[in-house]
């Protein structure tokens, strides 16, 4: 399910980028995650009802074996709102991005958050970092340097708002990992993807100028984002992270800056250097590397 996510996200890049030709960063992601949270919707209304009419004749819901109580609930509501305002802000950081970035660079600065999921494990969980950790961020750093500074001491703004993305995604992929053993996963992404379009509309309205027109235009992209980077991948995600580690989620992940890199120069004809191709190599070692086995703890 996280590979099928990862392919989904790294060809979504080049329609978030293509989206913007017709319309902003906030109104494409209003559009967007309206788009994933009504394809959401049916399949959770479905469960809750099954849930209350198995609660009316006095059974549980879910299975027997399930590690834990999958159900709809308040908890569900409160558990979505705090999953899409991370997600909100970690994705329209990664959309104005996209607007000074190419897609190879954002795709790769946003993988760095294979790297920040066990740091931020160490630091707000108390998981001892492995020695190959520290190694991998020094080797991430030096790759995002090749691949960001064009000469001189100049960063790309897009660079910087999707490296603070990145931040956003650690958060969001750390909190998915708590909330999905506990919640119904329909139920989840829905609450989540409204609170995203919401918030996301409310913010066009008043810094930009939705226009119908423009959305009709956009169609294909929102379209492509909403239905499968929305309503499908992160559905998958969340389904996936009931039983997957985080950190061995986190990399696998990070396979979606492969894929984007790959479509972003065949569709897009965004060629990479030969600085930023070792930009890029640098921070994939990185992502491996993260992920050796060892004891050695720093």
């Amino acid at each position: 399910m996280i590979i099928i996510a990862t392919l989904i996200w790294g060809a979504g890049y080049v329609a978030q980028a293509g989206g913007m030709y017709h319309v902003s960063p906030l109104t494409f992601n209003a559009v967007r995650f309206a788009i994933g949270g009504t394809i959401a919707l049916g399949p959770a209304l479905y469960f809750l009802a099954h849930q209350r009419k198995a609660r009316s004749r006095g059974c549980r819901t879910g299975h027997a074996h399930s590690h834990s109580p999958v159900v709809i609930g308040k908890g569900t509501v409160v558990a979505g709102i705090i999953c899409g305002a991370v997600l909100c802000v970690a994705i329209n950081l990664q959309q104005f991005g996209l607007l000074f970035t190419s897609v190879a660079n954002a795709s790769f600065i946003t993988t760095l958050y294979v790297i920040m999921v066990p740091i931020a494990s160490l630091i707000f969980f108390k998981k001892k970092a492995r020695l190959f950790i520290w190694i991998s961020v020094a080797v991430a750093m030096i790759g995002m340097y090749f691949l960001s500074f064009s000469g001189g001491l100049y960063v790309n703004l897009g660079d910087i708002l999707v490296f603070l993305c990145a931040i956003g995604f650690t958060a969001q992929i750390l909190i998915i990992s708590h909330f999905s053993p506990k919640h119904n996963v329909l139920a989840l992404a829905c609450v989540q993807f409204y609170v995203v379009a919401v918030i996301s509309l409310a913010l066009a309205l008043i810094f930009e100028t939705p226009s119908i027109a423009a959305i009709l235009a956009a169609a294909p992209y929102v379209l492509y984002t909403g239905v499968l980077s929305s309503g499908v991948a992160y559905i998958l995600q969340m389904k996936a992270q009931k039983t997957t580690d985080v950190t061995v989620a986190a990399v696998l992940f990070s396979f979606e800056g492969v894929v984007a890199a790959f479509v972003g120069w065949f569709v897009l004809s965004q060629f990479l250097t030969p600085r930023e191709l070792l930009g890029c190599a640098l921070i994939f070692i990185a992502i491996l590397v993260a992920q050796i086995p060892g004891e050695k703890h720093l």
